[in-house]
């Protein structure tokens, strides 16, 4: 019984380290209002450079570059006049020595 829970252990701290190098950096971007109606989502993989994550101009790029590709994926899905809220993105495995992939999504609304 005593080797199961130190073996959990062991797995357990393993799979937090692994989410903490994987996932290391996320960002928050254009918040939804109560009015505005959501129509569906959409997701984006993108490369960015890894010393971006460093300061607030090289996460507000990310949160640009992230708006970008989800209008464009969105635009690819659904028509009208669309615009994207509540972006998320996450960066995730290292591409490079210099370059990082990241994953965004984000709410697809219906504008008037």
């Amino acid at each position: 019984m005593k080797t199961g829970k130190i073996l959990g252990t062991v797995f357990l701290i393993m799979f937090i380290a692994g989410l903490s190098v994987s996932c290391a950096t996320s960002g928050q971007f254009m918040a939804l209002s109560n009015n505005e109606q959501v129509i569906g989502t959409a997701q984006a993989n993108f490369v960015v450079r890894s010393t971006v994550f460093m300061s607030k101009s090289g996460k507000d790029s990310v949160n640009t570059q992230a708006y970008i590709h989800l209008l464009e994926e969105a635009g690819n899905k659904y028509s009208g006049n669309i615009d994207i809220r509540d972006i998320v993105w996450v960066s995730g495995r290292s591409v490079d020595n210099e370059n990082t992939e990241v994953s965004a999504t984000g709410k697809v609304i219906q504008l008037n």
